[in-house]
């Protein structure tokens, strides 16, 4: 590693002379005397490796070709409004003066905050509302709002894996409480956040996905809903509802959202316009009371979202073209979450076992006894289908984690939903076969003709 006084040597000789591929030079060698993972942040070091999701294909994998792709929870790439959505951001161009085309502030555009609130029903104002980079950018606001590193953060298990990852980068410490049929199990929350009480601590924030959940599809009883509310109340913790897919409704037998039912208090309720319209917009907004969103406008760096592609949301969702829009998708999602639970069903019987999700974008299912969750996705890798497992989405691992798989059928047509599910079924018959002739409790040795480490 060089001295201080001959690198301040070279410095100077390369100051003021020299081409610009000598300065290159210079600096790659000085840098090489630099360890850039020195300069990681706590919350860089708290996540580590990998990304925000896991769609289902492990990255020093290769796809083979005619991979069917089960892992992203993104609307059908078919049915995006194109051509409204370019004659809503002409129209939005069109107009004289500037206003789409600077700075709109913390809170984002006033006339989509206003057009939120309206479409909402919920009786919420302007005031109410943030504009945000997606549903993420909005978790990441809560939580420079709210947590300190050390603070508890009280999350289901499973759940997705992003949030946790916010989460855990800004140095919060995750708690986890189960999810069942019926969504949080609330009970268990109350024995969590009163044994927190009892050391002396406190959860800050309680995070749930209570409308067709991600991973499981679950959705949080009307009952559950109020214990939930009653007991953040009790102790002090706001709840942050994501409800991502709560439009995403099959039937009409939606509950009421946690925010409505709160009064709009002790409840951060985090809603996206990528699940319903589609994810590339990266629009999402904030409902809390008016201080709440005042506080939290305080802590946002980013300069705000787009008030380009604001203007031209606004536009958009004029004479309810995002309300037909929407209707238009629930019958299909419907139609292909049954295709492949009926195809599964007739494939992959008694391999696995699942409950058909009310709403949503995923197939939460769980693996018959004996057979490895990522011993499985090898396999069908193999079969040409990839998703993702448990792994992904439980926060402290465990024996659960290695029985489950989710699968997304939001993007794929019935056809090869079906496809998939005879891939599925074959990758099964072949671990429970390897399962079948290994002695209980030796891990599968499951050969890969694919590239890559595993």
């Amino acid at each position: 590693m060089a001295t201080v006084r001959s690198v301040r040597c070279q410095m100077v000789r390369a100051s003021g002379a020299g081409s610009g591929e000598e300065t290159a030079s210079l600096v790659e060698r000085l840098w090489s005397g630099h360890e850039s993972s020195s300069l990681l942040s706590r919350a860089a070091r708290a996540v580590g490796a990998g990304s925000a999701t896991d769609w289902g294909m492990p990255p020093t994998v290769d796809a083979p070709e005619g991979m069917i792709m089960l892992g992203g929870g993104i609307p059908d790439p078919g049915t995006l409004p194109r051509a409204e959505l370019s004659a809503a951001l002409g129209r939005v161009l069109a107009v004289p003066g500037d206003g789409a085309l600077r700075y709109a502030g913390a809170l984002g555009y006033d006339a989509l905050r206003e057009a939120i609130a309206r479409r909402s029903g919920e009786g919420a104002g302007a005031e109410q509302i943030m504009l945000t980079n997606g549903s993420a950018g909005a978790i990441d606001i809560v939580c420079s709002t709210f947590l300190d590193p050390g603070d508890v953060v009280v999350v289901e298990s499973p759940t997705f894996s992003g949030s946790t990852r916010t989460f855990r980068g800004h140095g919060a410490e995750v708690a986890t409480v189960p999810v069942d049929g019926d969504g949080l199990d609330v009970e268990a929350l109350a024995a969590l956040l009163g044994r927190l009480e009892e050391e002396g601590r406190r959860a800050k924030l309680v995070y749930t996905i209570p409308t067709y959940h991600n991973p499981t599809g679950a959705t949080l009883s009307l009952e559950r809903r109020r214990r939930l509310l009653h007991l953040a109340a009790g102790h002090g913790a706001l709840v942050i509802e994501d409800d991502a897919y709560g439009e995403i409704a099959f039937d009409d037998a939606r509950p009421p959202s946690l925010v409505s039912l709160a009064g709009g208090v002790g409840v951060v309720a985090v809603r996206t316009f990528s699940k319903i319209l589609a994810t590339g917009l990266r629009v999402g907004w904030i409902r809390a009371e008016a201080p709440l969103i005042g506080q939290m406008a305080t802590v946002r760096h980013d300069m705000g979202g787009s008030p380009l592609l604001h203007a031209m949301l606004v536009e958009y969702m004029a004479e309810g073209r995002l309300e037909t829009h929407v209707a238009r998708m629930r019958p299909l999602y419907a139609a292909r979450a049954s295709v492949l639970a009926e195809a599964l069903r007739r494939h992959a019987s008694p391999h696995l076992d699942f409950v058909p999700p009310r709403g949503g974008f995923f197939l939460w299912v769980r693996l018959a006894a004996r057979l490895s969750a990522p011993a499985l996705q090898r396999v069908a890798i193999e079969e040409g289908v990839s998703f993702p497992v448990g792994h992904a989405f439980y926060p402290e691992r465990g024996a659960a984690a290695e029985r489950h798989i989710r699968l997304a059928y939001s993007t794929l047509p019935e056809r090869e939903l079906g496809e998939a599910a005879r891939r599925i079924g074959r990758a099964c018959r072949r671990v429970a076969a390897d399962a079948a002739t290994r002695p209980v409790g030796r891990r599968p040795q499951t050969k890969s003709r694919l590239k890559g480490k595993r």
